[in-house]
């Protein structure tokens, strides 16, 4: 066998430099039997039988210490060389095994003729070798199990016997490319037994895993504790791993990444024996955190992250197993929170039937169900956020807004229709600021709702306002009924400003009486109302109660319309509203009163069409009616130019006005 061959000739020349190079210059040398010569007394140099024939009588080899480069060993004295049990007792396993290697070779090995052993002396040999390297093995299995120590003792065993593994690997490999009768214990599969142990290392020290007392204390279950301080002692042994162990395994090793898994797999074990095993609902919680927050957090550690890739592991569970516990946890906290969101509706509800009016905050009317409802949904989403570590799974609570809302508009509509209680009206004004909250919520939270859901809840809380509004608005335009029916009159052209001054006194009269919302409610309502009232005044402009004979008619009545329009503009933005747009509508409609050529009046239509597209073929006949003094085929030709440019010139974002003062009789008789 040309490999022994090498490796027998190799230490002979290594022994003969030793005897001849050292033992004879060293003061205090000694015998490879261990015993020290007499004073003043040398070595007489040994032929190569002579030591062989030493040492096969003898079950203990002698090595250098466990240094890799050889030249140390041809120079160090002798009194450094240890017997096998020597390095063995200091932990020099890597030296050991060495030892142990060349004592294997020498037996199993084609042996020169030089050498003369009985066959007793060989099996005996063979046997103590045998025994020997059982206890290199188990000193190997003491300093692996003693790799998460924190002494430098224990680093440097580790180190040692990591070395002395690589060196069983690498002679199992030679032994495999030979033939012939081999050791029992070849191969010995030494890196594979090294697995076995780290992993049972591993288990024992998740298994014995516990929380100090002050720790302990703060959580709520046994199994909390037990999850928690396992996860715990993952975290600190992963980071000796990287900090201390890593640095005593050569790189192709991946030994951080072979601790992960190990870690992996028994906390994942862990988990599993406690799944299977009913839990209530604080303990399912805390189990799905662990799997999707706190565990993948630890892996993300900066310090692991360098040398440890948490991808290779999977998840914690398995989806099969999770499921069932996402289920539990997101079905329990859909009915508290269901639960809990309509017992604050019926409280609302109940409150209503028994005469209570809101209370009054900074003079506006509060109710707390709305920062109630969120506060619910709110809490619900943040707790499944942290169970989650995300978003993902919040849409099963913040859908319950939806049908929450369905049910509070319900409300409002029962609220209208009793609206002979004394209380419905300060109701109606707490809803508002209450319906104002949902629609705030849901904008600055749109991302955690459906598309679908989102816009839903949008619509609802868009017609609750204008419900609301409307009910408020609709008394003040009864009130004002007798006011409007003179506008668009004889009488609104004879008496001039007298008209309009009755409209703008009980005008500024119901603004004045508008109280008990939050400001942005009270300027909504109070835009509303100009919208309404605008519209109400060109709606009775376009009845047709009028003729505009002449052309002194027409300018007088463009005046009135400029002056009307800029006073009830003034009123309502200086109470409040903001639509800045309806400034322009009347002194608009003004200026095709005034003009009198027809090419003149056609690009005032076109231009009016373009600010206001829902502007129609029967409103524009309406308005040019008011012009008794223009012909039928004038009209026509107004119009036709404003149907051939309608189309190109509409704008989708402009505001939409004349369609709301459309009715029955103003179409008929525009058809007519």
């Amino acid at each position: 066998m040309k490999l022994f061959r090498g490796l027998r000739n190799e230490a002979v020349m290594r022994t003969r430099n030793i005897v001849s190079g050292t033992a004879s210059t060293e003061p205090n040398s000694v015998e490879h039997s261990g015993k020290t010569a007499p004073a003043g007394r040398k070595f007489k140099p040994l032929t190569l039988p002579q030591i062989l024939r030493r040492n096969s009588k003898s079950n203990t080899s002698i090595t250098a210490p466990d240094v890799p480069n050889t030249s140390s060993v041809i120079t160090a004295p002798l009194e450094e060389l240890l017997t096998f049990e020597q390095n063995l007792e200091r932990n020099r396993l890597s030296a050991a095994g060495q030892q142990l290697i060349e004592r294997e070779e020498r037996l199993y090995g084609q042996i020169s003729e030089e050498v003369v052993q009985s066959t007793t002396e060989r099996e005996e040999e063979k046997e103590q070798l045998t025994r020997d390297h059982k206890a290199l093995l188990s000193q190997i299995d003491l300093a692996v199990k003693s790799s998460l120590s924190p002494d430098e003792d224990s680093l440097e065993a580790l180190k040692s016997a990591v070395k002395a593994i690589l060196q069983e690997e690498e002679q199992d490999r030679q032994w495999l490319k030979q033939e012939g009768k081999r050791p029992d214990w070849r191969p010995s599969e030494c890196r594979r037994h090294h697995n076995t142990v780290l992993q049972s290392l591993v288990e024992e020290r998740m298994d014995n895993a516990e929380l100090p007392p002050e720790e302990s204390n703060k959580l709520r279950s046994s199994l909390q504790r037990d999850v928690c301080g396992k996860g715990r002692r993952l975290q600190e042994d992963l980071l000796r791993v990287v900090k201390d162990v890593k640095g005593c395994y050569p790189e192709d090793m991946d030994i951080c990444n072979f601790f992960g898994k190990m870690y992996h797999q028994a906390f994942s074990a862990g988990m599993r024996k406690i799944e299977e095993y009913g839990l209530g609902m604080d303990d399912c919680s805390y189990l799905l955190y662990w799997v999707n927050v706190a565990y993948p957090e630890i892996l993300q550690n900066p310090e692991l992250t360098k040398v440890i890739n948490p991808e290779m592991f999977g998840k914690l569970l398995t989806e099969e197993l999770t499921t069932p516990l996402e289920n539990q946890c997101l079905t329990h906290k859909e009915a508290e929170v269901q639960t809990l969101i309509n017992k604050v509706l019926m409280v609302e509800e109940q409150a209503w039937m028994e005469g209570s009016v809101p209370e009054l905050r900074d003079n506006c009317y509060f109710s707390p169900l709305a920062i109630d409802v969120i506060q619910f949904i709110n809490a619900a989403v943040k707790s499944i956020e942290a169970v989650w570590g995300d978003t993902s799974k919040v849409q099963i609570i913040v859908c319950l807004l939806k049908d929450f809302l369905n049910s509070y508009k319900k409300f409002q509509e029962k609220v209208l229709k009793g609206s002979n209680n004394g209380n419905s009206r300060t109701v109606i004004m707490a809803i508002l600021a209450c319906v104002e909250q949902f629609r705030d919520y849901i904008v600055n939270k749109a991302d955690i709702f459906p598309v679908d859901v989102k816009e839903c809840c949008l619509s609802i809380v868009a017609e609750m306002k204008n419900i609301g509004y409307t009910s408020l608005t609709s008394p003040i335009h009864k009130d004002l009924k007798s006011q409007y029916s003179d506008l668009g009159t004889p009488v609104w052209l004879e008496k001039k400003k007298e008209v309009f001054d009755k409209l703008f006194e009980g005008i500024n009269k119901h603004t004045q009486d508008l109280k008990g919302l939050t400001d942005s409610c009270h300027q909504e309502l109070l835009s509303q109302l100009h919208l309404e009232v605008t519209v109400e005044y060109v709606r009775r402009l376009l009845k047709r109660k009028i003729k505009l004979r002449d052309k002194e008619m027409q300018e007088q009545a463009a005046r009135l319309l400029c002056e009307d329009g800029q006073r009830l503009h003034k009123l309502f933005t200086e109470a409040g509203s903001r639509e800045e747009w309806l400034s322009d509508i009347l002194p608009k409609i003004a200026e095709v009163l005034k003009l009198q050529d027809i090419s003149s009046i056609q690009l005032e239509i076109v231009t009016l069409s373009q600010a206001y597209p829902d502007l129609s073929e029967f409103q524009v006949s309406a308005l040019l009616s008011l012009k008794s003094n223009l012909s039928a085929s004038a009209v026509k030709r107004v119009k036709k130019t404003l149907l051939d440019n309608q189309d190109t010139t509409s704008s989708q974002d402009a505001p939409s006005f004349f369609s709301k003062t459309d009715n029955i009789n103003m179409r008929r008789t525009a058809s007519s």
